[in-house]
């Protein structure tokens, strides 16, 4: 190769560099931008005398892109829920992409509860925020029997957001299986994937509104809209 081709590459190497800023897909754009760089580096490797830092730099912005290439070849790999992760998915999560479900319960923990545990405490601030996928517990004030909370519903939300006690007691009637997020541990999800707060709101939101609709249409409450 002389440096005639070489010259010819250079040119060649920047409508790489004009095509990767054309197309929308971040992994197509850093592959152009490793072919833009290792078709520029002839140029500088047969001149007279080498360029050597170009040709160093190229390199590294190749190992750089090649290094991001493979995270995001790593994060579209299909992901496989576990059909207590699938059941939970399928209960109200929809809105969020698959993976980012998976982060979402790696800040949480799977729990097995049996009858008598409580999820609510009357009077003591919550904890943690709990869905169940399976199990029911009944919501009691002062003793008196209020009602039953469905599979699927956010159990604390609104008093976590509120930072107030639980008015009622939301105990098991039987075996149960539900994922608990530590109010500690949900916050610091947050901060470091803020882009999903908005997402995360919503659900509380359209949540508190289900609640909301079945109190209003049942007169005994058997669906608290404050939990």
């Amino acid at each position: 190769m002389n440096v005639f081709i070489a010259q010819y590459l250079v040119h060649f190497s920047n409508v790489l560099m004009l095509v990767s800023y054309s197309v929308r897909d971040i992994l197509w754009l850093r592959w152009f931008a490793v072919a833009a760089a290792l078709t520029n580096m002839p140029y500088f490797l047969l001149q007279r005398e080498v360029l050597w830092p170009p040709v160093l730099w190229a390199g590294v912005f190749t190992a750089i892109n090649l290094f991001q290439i493979a995270r995001i070849y790593l994060e579209r790999r299909p992901v496989v829920l576990s059909d207590d992760e699938q059941r939970l998915y399928d209960l109200g999560f929809r809105s969020l992409r698959p993976r980012e479900f998976i982060s979402l319960t790696l800040a949480g923990e799977w729990r097995d509860g049996v009858a008598g545990d409580k999820l609510l405490t009357e009077g003591q601030p919550v904890a943690s925020i709990c869905i169940l996928i399976s199990g029911t517990p009944e919501v009691r004030r002062r003793g008196e029997y209020l009602g039953q909370l469905a599979p699927g519903q956010i159990i604390g939300s609104s008093l976590a957001l509120t930072g107030s006690p639980s008015p009622f007691d939301a105990t098991l009637t039987g075996p149960a299986r539900y994922m608990r997020w530590p109010l500690s541990s949900i916050r610091t999800f947050l901060d470091k994937r803020p882009e999903l707060r908005v997402t995360l709101q919503g659900l509380v939101n359209r949540d508190l509104a289900e609640k909301v609709e079945r109190l209003a249409g049942s007169p005994s409450g058997p669906q608290s809209a404050g939990t």
